[in-house]
């Protein structure tokens, strides 16, 4: 049925005919249909089915939409699906469900809908069946769903994290590991571990492994935390808060204490000045010293003592815990400034740890500054002085100069003498304070009687006072006289007819003086001034001679708010004859001199602890005798309050601000302040003194609440098990409390279970309590088996409590069980065989479980586990016994890390039991290959063909095997063009074409690198290589255009130029390639114009004016900078325009406002007036000129007066002028050029003045006083400050008698301003005699009232030296004196400098150059040395500056040797350098000088074909390519002449020996480092090689190297040796010991071997001095050898020299050498191990690799010996060098002392 539906048949009958005819055929067609039945049962289409959907698929998705069935049957009924779930999967189709889409008897389709969430975690799989059915028969498919894992569970971890470490734990100590899993385990994400929070960054936590490690030294005593507890947040993830993928957890690291802390001091360096009359027993001022040792307990208990070998102080306490202030007190007040070694004192403070192993000690220098007294006065040198000026002397001229002495220092002697004078008419005079410069004080009228004038007074009787200290201290006086030298009946004139003056009350003096001054013109005539009326409590008086007026009463004025506060006073002037009189009205301004006053100075009240907030307490009241708001007054509380009460600020009204309490504080005593509203404020204070009564308000309470106490349990009856303790606040005596149990009384049995009370109360009985005392006994015996904690609720009451006050507490008691068996581990262990098997693979993540063992005990619970001993790899929790990983364990590094766990009981006595657990390690492949870079950078050029080399990459893998061997392959973006060594790792091109710099110029690949592991195992890293595509030069450089046109102007901008153009050009290359300079390569004649280079901007750069109108510029872009191979070229066509530019400029008249004087019988008709001229500076017509007058706004010819010619400025007269009907007339003249299509015209002012016969002309005088005027003006003045007068005079009368002043020359800048009428001269602006210190002016003296000279008169009057004859002209020279008002400063701030450890004293060491502008004694400085600061090698840290310096300067800046440095070899010092001026206020420059202490070996050579003085030129650019090659600092040393290989010296090339610096650890690298640097940076300093004519760089000295030898052959040497010895020895002694001469200084060489001996015994912490006692004897055998000597004072020299210069050691400093060992790279000397200041070191300098005494070929003086070489002492080295060697070897002629041949004197001692 299924194939056909129908059946078609044909029938056909067919008959016979007879006879051979056709037989007849009749066709009947049959049509048959076929019924169909249901026989085929329905069928899945593409089935089974399989789904995969993620696990946070929403519920009612649906999943799959193509369940497809079909049915070959068209009978039946319509196709139906139904879920069946399968065995596996039970709720299958409660998840899952199958919607019908369509359906038909013999189709169906459907699709699966989701209907519950689903769980990765939970199930990853899920399998049904579906069942469709035509309703009679049926099929069935299988459906699949495939859950994927999302990420939606964080990470967890796993495991302690908590842990204890040392603070003395070094860097990168591991601390614990940290582990978690991703709570997804499907595709488990990586996990990274991230430090949320660092405690003071003192840990590291790895993102990938967990470790937390340090990260930098721990201290516990900086932890806030008492018990040194961090704690530290951990998060886990992939960044971000998201709750799903991160987890955060804390970590708690407790650091533990250490005796790792000295005590110390706040500071190293203390620094007191004291005054030298200081009494004894005073503590030293502003010492300021604590000392605090931050460890705990005994760590911290420590001694103080004091190093003081002067015993002028001591020290209290001696000895301290924790932290303690330290004071240092006189011991003895004989201290004297005047003695120069009780100047300064340098003490030294040691704290040294009292009970700890180690004894930490730390010291602290106190440097005591005895400060002088002023005790001596100035002294002059002469008993008086005398001088004589001129009575016309004005201000500034110089009358003498007076300078004293002083024996004492600083301001109490000479720097600090003030100068000043006394006497009448003192205050004609001006003095300089600091100098003692008399110069004459400014004077209005000089000559007149009001200034010095020699009819009025002609001789000036005056006391020159000095006093030091600043002026006030001691003073000396002298008499000095100055005579005026005269140069030529009026009653007084006061100056002022009301002289006014304002005073605050209470000052006893006016500021400024007020003096009345009168004048009188008579010469004879002497002013006396009298106070006639106004005087009348005699409360002023007035000086008869000065007129000043004083106030009489020491106290001052005062003024209150009912006095009057104006006095007018008279003031009569009289000259013995007449009389005038003067008012003078004093105001007096009320001063705030009144404090406010209480009325009572205590008030006292009383107030119960619970009256109500407000509560008023009391009210003060003060009052206040000034005026205004001066006697305002407001209140406030100052202390005492403590914010329990307030004061209304205005009323004083004091009130309860806060709730009292009689407990916490039963008495206040407040300070009230009254400050009034004055400037500044005064105030007034009272006390409030409140008493607060109690009240019984406070319940009873046990402390603490809760008690505990313990009972064993076959404690007796009647034994005492606790006493209650209770307090009550309200109550004084114990008896007012009661005590007693209540309920509820609850209990636990052994096992912590809660005693069920029901039938079993016996525990409630155990117990009494005493209800006075509150003592706790046993009532009856006591059963465990019932109870073993008791809780007893316990109350306390107070008895004499106006009402019921009661407080309630709990009491446990736990009863003690007795133990009497051990605990035993649960099986396989045994008593007999106690060992536990356990297998582990390694690596397993920290806190993973490994294993759980338990114990039992019979009689008590376990009381806890634990490792014994703590295992590196293993720990157990306490409680479980659960056993963790702590470590991951490496199968590389250990196979079988064993353990044992303890058990205890919780008995008593506790017991406890063993169990052994061997372990046993599985093998993993579990190390990733590592590369040795994180990273790779590499470049190569563009266009490199293939297998060109690019890079090679190194990976490693610490596993064996083939898990340890590593390929390579290239992953990543453009990794195609590259490829790689499998084996190797070089990388190489692989597709040149790639590489084209101007399409991609930098890319990255990234190699990874996997082990030989198989499959799954294999582990593999990657790590990204940078490569850059470097440029090459292939591109050319292209204009935008080829042709550029621009037009200008001919008068086009010049400064700045004008932008014309710019060409544009473009290069594809990059870096230098692409940087394209522009030039102009023709056409630029004369170089008119510019061409940016790097702009291409056309600019001009000369005047176009009168150039060629067309310019044609063939330009250039050539790359490479310039320098490039490629370039394009192009035109610049340039046009100029011409332009009328220029105004006409009069040239007569020349000035704006000109006047011409015409004699009026001259001014006939025609008269020439003048000639009209001007020019203009353009051509042609821009150029031509005609001449105009300007009348209501045009240009005329004519006036009614005057005519001028346009064209030859000819201006006449057209009438007779009459001086008597207009005198002068006001004319406006035009001159105007006729440029096109712009022209201008400039006009001038004339006035035409007729006036009368002028024949005599103003003349100055001819004495040499005027002839030149010498006037002073001090810099820095002010505007408009008189500077002096000159004065003409003019033989004619009226107006032409009139005189004015003009400036000729010398005013250019403006700086004065001369006053035309009178010949004042001002100074118009400040003046600074470092730009210019004189002045030479003409000043003319003429009759015309707007003269203005022209410059052509100008210039001819300074080219014929007319002013030298013209009486009409004065000369006067204007001098600047100089003021000390700029401050020095060095040429550098720091400078860079070395000496070799072997320097002489007064060895040159380096140039420092300071600079002051001012003039004289102002410019001229004082250098001295600050400090000198020593660092040790290799620190960074300062040991303190060296007293006395190492180090001294000249006046000219240079710094030589101050002492002998072979101590301080290998360190450093920074010298602070000061340059101060010697003049008042005497400012400092500060300069630092960076000094390196050198052996010769750490010289380098660098070799120049060039002369000595090329390369000093040139050596700080040497020296910067040299810096730049190295990063290090560059210093040189000398520059000599070369010496060849020869020990010829070769003049044409030169020795540049140079020391290089490491930057960060500031010391000198060695040698072969620097070398190896220069040769690698060769490409780069070869053209500068060039450039300098460097030929090489090598080593300055070379060692020579040291040759094996044959020990046989050297003893056989040595047996010679000493039998030759021998021999000569007996010779020597018997031949020559009468003739036995050693010099002084030899002999101290050898006597400081022998002290050096003598010291390497010594405790070398004690003090040199009490050393130098145990030396003694030695000293007295050194006098008797030096009996025995010659006078010979030859001294081995030091670099050539034979001079000695014994050192100073005033302020030798002593101090213990620190106890720390430590070494010393280049020195073993123990002066590295020494404190900050001088210690005595008596361990010989070695030098590593050398076999060389340190002692030969040095001087050693016995001051050496003993450590007073500067600050410190250090036996030095010698030269390794043997050029520089044989400079110490010498030859004594003339004496009979041999010299072997290492240099030294031969001594019969020495053979002893």
């Amino acid at each position: 049925m299924q194939k056909n539906t129908t059946l078609n048949v044909n029938v056909s009958i067919e008959d016979e005919v007879q006879g051979g005819g056709k037989n007849n055929v009749v066709v009947v067609p049959i049509t048959v249909i076929i019924s169909d039945e249901n026989d085929n049962a329905p069928e899945f289409q593409n089935a089974p089915y399989t789904i995969s959907i993620d696990e946070d698929t929403p519920p009612n998705t649906e999943l799959f939409s193509n369940v497809s069935i079909t049915d070959k049957d068209t009978t039946g009924a319509n196709i139906e699906v139904e879920c069946i779930n399968s065995s596996g999967y039970p709720d299958a189709c409660e998840i899952f469900n199958i919607e019908t889409l369509s359906s038909a008897q013999n189709s169906y389709r459907g699709a699966i809908i989701l209907r519950r969430k689903l769980n990765y975690a939970v199930r990853q799989e899920y399998e049904f069946f579906l069942k469709a059915s035509d309703g009679e028969l049926s099929n069935t498919t299988t459906v699949t769903v495939k859950v994927g894992d999302v990420q939606d569970t964080p990470p967890y971890f796993i495991g302690n994290l908590t842990a204890e470490i040392d603070e003395d734990a070094p860097i990168n100590t591991l601390i614990m590991t940290v582990y978690a899993e991703d709570g997804d385990r499907g595709i488990p994400r990586k996990i990274e571990y991230e430090l949320v929070n660092n405690p003071m960054s003192y840990f590291l936590l790895d993102a990938v492994t967990g470790e937390l490690r340090t990260a930098r030294p721990l201290d516990k005593e900086s932890i806030d935390n008492p018990e040194g507890i961090l704690k530290l947040n951990i998060r886990t993830g992939r960044g971000g808060n998201d709750p799903l993928t991160v987890t955060s957890t804390e970590a708690i690291v407790k650091i533990r204490d250490v005796n790792d802390e000295p005590p110390t001091f706040n500071k190293r360096e203390y620094y007191v000045e004291i005054p030298e009359n200081i009494q004894e027993g005073t503590p030293l001022p502003g010492l300021d010293m604590t000392v605090k040792d931050p460890d705990e307990g005994t760590n911290s208990a420590f001694s103080l003592e004091l190093n003081d070998i002067s015993g002028a102080f001591f020290i209290e306490p001696k000895a301290a815990v924790g932290s303690t202030p330290i004071t240092i007190r006189v011991a003895n007040s004989t201290l004297d400034y005047e003695d120069p070694n009780q100047r300064k004192f340098i003490i030294l403070v040691v704290a040294k740890e009292l009970y700890t192993e180690k004894k930490l000690s730390s010291t602290a220098t106190v440097t005591v500054t005895v400060m002088d007294v002023n005790d001596n006065a100035p002294t002059f040198d002469q008993e008086g002085y005398s001088a004589a000026i001129s009575e016309m002397a004005t201000a500034g001229t110089l009358v003498i100069t007076i300078v004293a002495k002083d024996r004492d220092s600083g301001k109490f002697g000479e720097n600090g003498i003030v100068y000043r004078l006394g006497g009448n008419g003192a205050d004609r005079f001006v003095v300089n304070n600091r100098t003692g410069t008399v110069t004459v004080a400014y004077c209005e009228h000089p000559g007149k009687p009001d200034c010095l004038d020699f009819e009025t007074k002609a001789e000036y009787q005056l006391q020159f006072i000095a006093t030091d200290d600043d002026g006030t201290g001691q003073t000396t006086t002298v008499p000095l006289k100055v005579s005026l030298i005269d140069s030529n009946d009026n009653p007084p004139i006061f100056s002022q007819s009301i002289y006014r003056a304002f005073i605050n009350e209470g000052t006893v003096k006016f500021v400024p003086d007020l003096v009345v001054e009168a004048t009188d013109a008579d010469k004879s005539s002497h002013i006396t001034y009298s106070i006639i009326s106004g005087n009348d409590d005699n409360l002023f008086s007035i000086d008869p001679t000065l007129g000043r007026i004083r106030i009489t009463n020491n106290k001052g004025l005062d003024v209150s708010n009912d006095t009057d506060n104006v006095i007018t006073l008279t003031v009569m002037a009289s000259d013995t004859k007449y009389t005038t009189t003067a008012v003078v009205n004093i105001t007096i301004l009320d001063v705030n001199n009144n404090a406010p006053v209480f009325r009572k100075s205590t008030y006292v009240n009383s107030i119960q602890e619970d009256v109500e907030i407000g509560t008023s307490i009391d009210q003060v009241d003060a009052t206040d005798a000034d005026n205004g708001l001066n006697a305002e007054i407001e209140y406030f509380i100052q202390k005492g309050a403590y914010d329990d009460f307030q004061i209304d600020n205005t009323t004083g009204t004091v009130s309860v601000s806060s709730k009292l309490d009689y407990d916490r504080r039963n008495r206040y005593s407040m300070e009230i302040v009254a400050a009034d509203h004055g400037s500044p404020s005064l105030t007034g204070t009272a006390t409030l003194i409140v008493n607060v009564i109690n009240t019984n308000d406070k319940l009873p309470y046990f402390v603490p609440t809760t008690q505990v106490a313990e009972v064993m349990e076959d404690a007796e009856v009647g034994t005492l098990v606790h006493t209650l303790i209770a307090l009550d606040p309200d109550v004084n005596s114990s008896e007012a409390l009661n005590f007693a149990a209540t309920e509820p009384i609850t209990a636990l049995d052994k096992h912590g279970n809660e005693v069920d009370i029901v039938g079993n109360d016996a525990f409630k009985e155990f117990f009494s309590v005493d209800k006075n005392t509150g003592k706790v006994s046993v009532l009856n015996p006591l059963q465990r088996n019932i109870a073993a904690v008791v809780r007893i609720t316990v109350l306390v009451t107070d008895i004499t409590a106006p009402t019921v006050q009661q407080g309630q507490g709990l009491l446990v008691i736990t009863i003690g069980d007795v133990n009497d068996s051990p605990p035993t581990f649960l099986p396989p262990w045994t008593v007999e065989n106690p060992i536990y098997y356990l297998e582990l693979k390694e690596e397993q993540p920290v806190g993973t479980i490994v294993a759980t063992y338990n114990a039992i005990d019979e009689d008590s619970d376990i009381a806890g586990y634990t490792i014994t001993p703590e295992s590196e790899y293993f720990q157990i929790n306490n409680g479980t016994g659960i056993v963790q990983i702590k470590k991951q364990i490496d199968y590389e590094k250990t196979k079988e890390p064993n353990f044992t766990v303890l058990a205890f009981d919780s008995g008593v006595p506790q017991l406890n039991v063993s169990a052994i657990v061997v372990v046993k390690v599985v093998n993993l492949n579990d190390n990733d290959p590592v590369f040795s870079q994180r990273e790779y950078n590499a470049s190569v050029d563009e266009n490199s063909p293939n297998e060109t080399f690019i890079v090679a990459v190194k990976a490693t893998d610490l596993d064996a095997d083939e898990y340890g061997e590593v390929t390579y392959t290239l992953t990543g973006e453009h990794s195609e063009n590259f490829k790689i060594g499998e084996r190797t790792g070089y990388i190489t091109v692989a597709n040149s074409m790639f590489f084209d710099h101007e399409r991609i110029n930098e890319t990255v690949v990234q190699v990874v690198a996997s082990d030989g592991a198989p499959g799954n195992l294999k582990r593999s890293v990657s790590v990204p290589v940078y490569i850059k595509i470097n440029d090459l030069n292939d591109n050319a450089p292209k204009f935008s255009q080829k042709v550029y046109n621009v037009t200008v102007m001919e008068n086009v901008r010049l400064n700045p130029p004008m932008r014309l153009i710019q060409v544009n050009a473009t290069d594809e290359d990059t870096g230098i390639n692409g940087n394209i300079h522009y030039s102009i390569l023709s056409g630029n004649d004369n170089d008119i114009f510019i061409l940016g280079i790097e702009t291409g901007i056309l600019y001009p750069h000369k005047s176009l004016l009168g150039q060629t109108r067309d310019f044609h510029l063939q330009v250039e872009a050539r790359d490479g900078s310039g320098n490039g191979q490629l370039y394009d070229r192009a035109t610049i066509n340039v046009h100029v325009l011409n332009v009328n530019e220029h105004k006409p400029e009069f040239v007569m008249p020349s000035l704006s406002n000109a006047t011409v004087e015409v004699l009026e019988n001259e001014a006939t008709q025609d008269y020439l007036v003048m000639t009209v001229k001007a020019k203009d500076k353009d051509e042609n017509e821009n150029g031509r000129l005609t001449y105009h007058f300007k009348v209501d706004g045009e240009n005329v010819q004519e006036t009614k007066e005057f005519r001028i010619d346009a064209n030859t400025g000819e201006l006449r007269t057209k009438q007779l002028l009459d001086r008597e009907t207009e005198p002068r007339y006001e004319l406006v003249l035009v001159a105007r050029d006729h440029g096109s299509p712009k022209w201008y015209e400039t006009v001038r002012h004339l006035t035409v003045l007729l006036v009368d016969e002028n024949d005599n002309r103003p003349e100055f005088p001819g004495s040499k006083s005027t002839n030149p005027y010498h006037f002073y003006v001090p810099e820095n003045n002010e505007n408009n400050i008189l500077i002096g007068r000159v004065k003409a005079l003019d033989r004619d009368e009226g107006n032409h008698a009139r005189v004015f002043y003009y400036l000729l020359t010398g005013n250019e800048d403006g700086a004065f301003v001369l006053d035309r009428s009178d010949g004042s001269l001002y100074a118009n602006k400040s003046f600074d005699r470092e730009r210019r210190d004189e002045y030479s002016l003409l000043i003319i003296a003429n009759n015309d009232p707007n003269f203005h000279p022209t410059p052509e008169q100008l210039d001819q009057l300074g080219e014929e030296g007319e002013e030298m004859h013209d009486r009409s002209i004065a000369n006067v020279k204007v001098t600047i004196v100089d003021l000390n008002d700029n401050a020095p400063a060095f040429e550098q701030t720091v400078y860079y400098s070395a000496v070799n450890a072997m320097a002489n004293l007064n060895d040159f060491v380096t140039n420092v150059t300071a600079f002051d502008p001012d003039f004289g004694m102002n410019g001229s400085l004082t250098y001295y040395v600050r400090a000198s600061n020593l660092y040790k090698f290799n620190s960074n840290r300062s040991s303190g500056s060296i007293v006395p310096s190492p180090f001294n300067i000249s006046d000219k800046g240079e710094i030589c040797t101050a002492t002998y440095l072979a101590e301080n070899n290998q360190h450093r010092f920074v010298i602070d350098v000061i340059a101060r001026e010697n003049a008042f206020p005497e400012r400092e420059a500060y300069a630092q000088v960076y000094v390196w202490i050198f052996e010769p070996e750490q010289l380098i050579r660098v070799i120049l074909s060039r002369p000595k003085e090329e390369v000093t030129k040139e050596r700080d650019e040497i020296v910067a390519e040299l810096s730049n090659a190295t990063q290090s600092l560059v210093i040189v040393d000398e520059i000599r002449y070369h010496i060849d290989d020869n020990g010829q010296k070769n003049e044409d090339w030169s020795d540049l020996y140079i020391l290089v610096v490491n930057p960060k650890t500031q010391t000198i690298l060695p040698v072969p480092e620097v070398l190896k640097i220069i040769d690698s940076k060769y490409d780069f300093l070869k053209d500068y090689y060039a450039g300098f004519a460097i030929e090489n760089v090598v080593p300055a000295f070379v060692t020579e190297k040291e040759e094996t030898f044959d020990p046989t052959l050297a003893a056989l040497i040595a047996l010679l040796i000493v039998i030759f010895v021998g021999v000569i020895t007996f010779i020597i002694v018997c031949c020559c010991l009468r003739h036995w001469v050693i010099s002084p200084t030899d002999l101290k060489k050898k006597d400081a071997l022998i002290k050096k001996a003598i010291i390497d015994d010594l405790n070398t912490t004690e003090n040199p001095l009490w050393i130098e006692q145990k030396l003694k004897i030695y000293e007295e055998q050194e006098l008797t050898m030096q009996v025995f000597n010659e006078p010979e004072q030859n001294v081995l020299g030091r670099r050539g020299s034979d001079d000695y210069v014994p050192d100073d050691n005033t302020y030798a400093t002593i101090q213990h050498p620190n106890r720390r060992a430590s070494s010393h790279v280049a020195s073993m000397s123990l002066a590295d191990d020494l404190a900050d200041y001088a210690t005595l070191s008596g361990v010989a300098h070695r030098q590593s690799g050398s076999n060389n005494s340190s002692l030969r070929g040095a001087p050693n003086y016995y001051e050496a010996a003993m450590g007073f070489q500067g600050s410190t002492f250090q036996v030095p080295d010698r030269l390794s060098s043997s050029t520089d060697y044989d400079a110490y070897r010498a030859r004594y002629k003339g004496s009979e002392l041999t010299i072997n041949h290492e240099g030294q004197p031969e001594y019969v001692a020495e053979l002893i």
